[in-house]
């Protein structure tokens, strides 16, 4: 029990901030900095806004039995409200003073704290309580770890949650308080790289929510999904994850509108991005900020993930407007206490409760700088971004912020490399290196985006083939990253300056596959023009859709001369705008105020005009979804991926029920000529991997069941590549002549 006066100062002082001094009946929206801020490494977050923690850190020999000493909260002068002292103590227990509130409300006004960004305020007041005291309430103490880890004090979360000990008795601790210290145990092994003990502890949150009043522990229950996503990334299982993800977002629906909502809406959508839906992150950096109170640190945080997110997709634009919204707002020093930039790793500098500037405010400032100059890099504007650097170097000085500062270290590098200014990128990748000695990095997107760095700094001073040798090893780690993806690029251009054709049209289309899947615009367009014109003309519906929307992009931009871009097969539709259909909408207006057979000619008349992707052994072309039978005409074997049919000479199969079998069908017409893999096959029949027991013999199941759904064993045909490790692949026989008929763009794509 605790005194009421005591919760009335807490009250007070958060709505006297708040309103002038004046006291209102609810604390207000305001927020004061937790910051799992910009996640810009390889346009991917590290945590999702509730509980990586410090990844740098490492616990030492064991965790301390008792909790570390509190420290004293700054109480400024000019009407601050001070903290009143806890009442007396009897054995482990507050004397229960006669106008006195329970434990749960303090509890429940704990979690109003906590969801209002206001962790610093509460680790104060809570230290503040603990003086003098053997040990805290289990929910309160369980709600103190959560603050410490927001916070990014994960030394200090460590040793409270290892030393909280949940009483006997279940009056005293409820099945939510049970649940929230084991969900806050989880973050931390996973922080801490243990994830046993993470999916133990999630296991258990799992078990105490299921014996909690029905309806109640919605927010625990999302940070069990958020955290079993986070470990299910950690661990490489990206499918599990995004099953962790759908389940998050299905719980955030259901949580009331208010403060709680962005930093929720952030959490989703750092983890969108480090599952490469860049499209999703959008629109959860997007609630956050529709919900965020205006100049507020969660706007800050929202309008630079923001950024993050847009730039990547190649709506450069609007990224620079959210990043220099996010530059304003941390340049007012609005955020009240500002935990480091990395991302939640390192320790916070507290700002003074009166509002002094601090070196808080500076490392925010310098933060936001460096979301703009990642922009800039982005949208191929190096001088730009080597400008933005410069200001967030001079703005961090000597703050204690490693991780931002590598960072920052690291994208001057990729800057200076993109500038053509080879030695000062070198002279920065040497102090990458010596700032990566020191906090030694244990996430496989951290490695991706030095190994790039380190790459494209050896392309830009000549040593091509240092690049390429030390470059490729990573180019099949992370694939589906935006930052694989430059890598890929990088590899592509030095193979193809050393002759290495296969080689570059390799890392081309591992580029293109994933920028087509997941909607990324690689830098430095203009400098992989001459690939992407190639790839243009190749014959993977995938890689040519996205080699001309590149092209596109980029004379759109004026960063290339259109008399540059050689013929393709059919000019892409955005470069000339007379190429593509009407759309349903556009013809509507034309025939409005028609009857409904005229409807209906409309829709005739648009699917007859709609172009599709043709590829044959010669290639891939633009049809006209009217002149399909003749592009295939003498074709003996026909896909078509609209209807999900095949075509073998007068016999139509249908893959409706062979959906297994359809996309390794659709892989082997693709890469008629290569053939695929043992991997290959697997990966695109889906199921268990090349790593399962059985993957020999599922390889051999499935090309047993495409031989015999093209009604003929020797249409398919194994060969093996040269050299004593060269690999077995199976492809199409030279005589089978195909068509694969695709839509024009992707599903999701417009």
């Amino acid at each position: 029990m605790l005194r009421r006066d005591v919760l009335d100062v807490i009250v007070t002082k958060r709505d006297g901030d708040e309103h002038g001094g004046v006291r209102s009946p609810r604390p207000s929206a305001r927020s004061s900095g937790r910051l799992l801020v910009m996640a810009r490494r390889a346009f991917n977050a590290y945590s999702s806004g509730f509980g990586s923690g410090p990844r740098r850190e490492r616990a030492g020999s064991g965790a301390s039995v008792h909790p570390p000493p509190p420290s004293v909260p700054r109480i400024g002068s000019g009407g601050r409200a001070s903290v009143t002292p806890p009442p007396p103590l009897v054995g482990d227990r507050l004397t229960p003073p006669s106008d006195s509130v329970s434990a749960a409300a303090v509890v429940a006004l704990a979690d109003r704290l906590l969801a209002l960004d206001d962790g610093a305020f509460f680790i104060s007041w809570v230290e503040s309580l603990q003086l003098g005291r053997q040990a805290l309430d289990v929910g309160l103490a369980a709600r103190l770890v959560r603050a410490y880890r927001e916070m990014g004090r994960a030394d200090r979360a460590r040793d409270l949650a290892a030393s909280i000990a949940p009483s006997p008795s279940p009056v005293t601790v409820t099945p939510i308080d049970l649940a929230r210290l084991a969900v806050e145990r989880a973050f931390l092994s996973i922080a801490e790289g243990r994830p046993e003990h993470a999916e133990g502890e999630l296991r258990q949150a799992s078990r105490a929510l299921a014996q909690a009043p029905r309806g109640s522990g919605s927010r625990e229950q999302l940070d069990v999904h958020l955290a079993s996503a986070q470990l299910e990334l950690r661990l490489g299982r990206q499918e599990p994850a995004r099953a962790s993800l759908r389940l998050a977002e299905h719980v955030a629906e259901r949580l009331e509108e208010g403060m709680p909502r962005v930093a929720v809406s952030l959490a989703l959508g750092h983890l969108s991005m480090r599952l490469s839906d860049p499209r999703a992150a959008c629109k959860h950096y997007t609630a956050s900020l529709e919900r965020a109170p205006a100049r507020s640190p969660g706007a800050m945080r929202a309008h630079g993930n923001l950024a993050i997110a847009l730039s990547a997709v190649g709506r450069y634009e609007e990224a620079r407007q959210n990043a220099v919204q996010a530059i304003s707002i941390a340049a007012d020093g609005s955020g009240g206490v500002s935990p480091n930039p990395s991302g939640g790793r390192d320790s916070i500098i507290p700002r003074d409760i009166r509002g002094e500037s601090s070196p808080g405010v500076a490392i925010r400032h310098a933060d936001a700088f460096d979301v703009l100059a990642t922009v800039e890099i982005v949208a191929d504007q190096p001088v730009a971004a080597l400008q933005a650097l410069d200001e967030a170097w001079s703005l961090l000085g000597e703050a204690d912020a490693p991780a931002l500062r590598l960072q920052i270290a690291q994208h001057r590098a990729w800057a200076l490399a993109l500038a053509a200014r080879a030695p000062s990128a070198k002279q920065w990748l040497s102090k990458v290196e010596e700032l990566r000695a020191g906090a030694p990095v244990d996430d496989v997107l951290d490695e991706q985006d030095y190994a790039m760095t380190r790459a494209r700094t050896l392309e830009a001073s000549g040593e091509l083939e240092a690049a390429l040798a030390f470059a490729l090893p990573h180019t099949t780690r992370a694939t589906d990253a935006f930052v694989t993806g430059v890598l890929n690029l990088v590899v592509a251009r030095c193979a193809d300056s050393l002759g290495e054709e296969a080689t570059a049209r390799a890392a081309l289309e591992r580029a293109a596959v994933s920028g087509d899947k997941h909607g990324w615009i690689f830098p430095e367009r203009s400098a992989s023009a001459t690939l992407w014109e190639v790839a243009a003309k190749g014959g993977d519906s995938r890689v040519v859709r996205y080699a001309e929307k590149v092209l596109a992009v980029t004379t759109s931009a004026g960063e290339l001369s259109p008399m540059s871009v050689q013929p393709m097969s059919l000019p892409p539709p955005s470069l000339y705008p007379s190429m593509p259909p009407p759309s349903l909408h556009d013809l509507a207006m034309y025939t409005s105020g028609t009857s409904g057979a005229s409807s209906t000619s409309v829709e005739s008349a648009a699917d007859a005009e709609a172009l599709l992707y043709v590829t044959t052994p010669n290639g891939v072309s633009r049809v006209k979804a009217s002149e399909i039978a003749q592009a295939t005409a003498g074709a003996g074997l026909v896909v078509d991926t609209r209807s999900h049919h095949l075509r073998v000479a007068d016999r139509a199969v249908s893959l409706e029920r062979r959906r297994a079998l359809e996309p390794l069908v659709v892989q082997l017409l693709r890469r008629a000529k290569e053939g695929l893999s043992a991997e290959e096959i697997l990966r695109a029949a889906g199921g268990p991997g090349p790593d399962s027991a059985d993957a020999e013999h599922r390889v051999r199941v499935l090309i047993s069941r495409v031989r015999d759904l093209l009604g003929d064993p020797a249409a398919i045909e194994r060969v093996r590549d040269a050299g004593e490790y060269g690999k077995t692949r199976y492809r199409l026989a030279a005589g089978v002549v195909f068509a694969l008929i695709e839509p024009l763009f992707a599903a999701g794509q417009h």
